[in-house]
């Protein structure tokens, strides 16, 4: 069975877009063949945008690798000062239903969270969920708690849908339980 492909909206400077495309595309067309992602830089909603958004699709090895390369990218070029870490913001998807679980009881869980990767994590309250019944988190912070965020996130989505898939099976109603 394939692994999941996971899609990730990370934000890198506007200024850093030609850096990470390269000239006729060819860093970009490294990257992802590297990864074995795909990698896009949506394009600008106006010219006062300071910050530009990369979709990444890939299964969660591509997506590490593409991420990585992008973080090693933006110190090589000299985006960040040399002491100065790259944190960059990521937005990620989780359905709707398992929101209030990456949340957890009066904070809990993304206080845990945070404490344990060392990223921010913020799910924005009062969103409307798209489409698909999902809404985005939002991790900000260096590579590695950036990566252990987006994957204990995961985890916890991986654990609603298996609950979710459970009580469909047993035709009962799943009642709100707390840990």
């Amino acid at each position: 069975m394939a692994p999941e492909q996971e899609v990730v909206y990370l934000f890198i400077p506007t200024q850093a877009v030609g850096a990470i495309i390269g000239k006729k595309g060819q860093n970009i067309k490294n990257l992802a063949h590297f990864a074995g992602a795909s990698i896009k830089i949506a394009p600008a909603e106006n010219p006062d945008v300071h910050l530009r958004k990369v979709i990444i699709t890939g299964s969660p090895d591509a997506q590490f690798k593409a991420q990585g390369r992008i973080f090693v990218k933006l110190k090589e070029e000299n985006f960040f000062s040399p002491k100065e870490e790259v944190k960059l913001e990521t937005h990620i998807k989780v359905p709707s239903s398992a929101a209030g679980r990456v949340i957890g009881k009066g904070g809990k869980t993304v206080t845990e969270l945070q404490n344990l990767t060392s990223a921010e994590v913020i799910v924005p309250r009062d969103q409307t969920p798209d489409e698909n019944d999902e809404v985005f988190v939002k991790i900000s912070g260096h590579f590695y708690a950036s990566q252990s965020a987006q994957r204990k996130i995961r985890e916890i989505v991986q654990q609603v849908k298996l609950q979710e898939l459970k009580h469909q099976s047993s035709g009962t109603v799943s009642p709100h339980h707390a840990k």
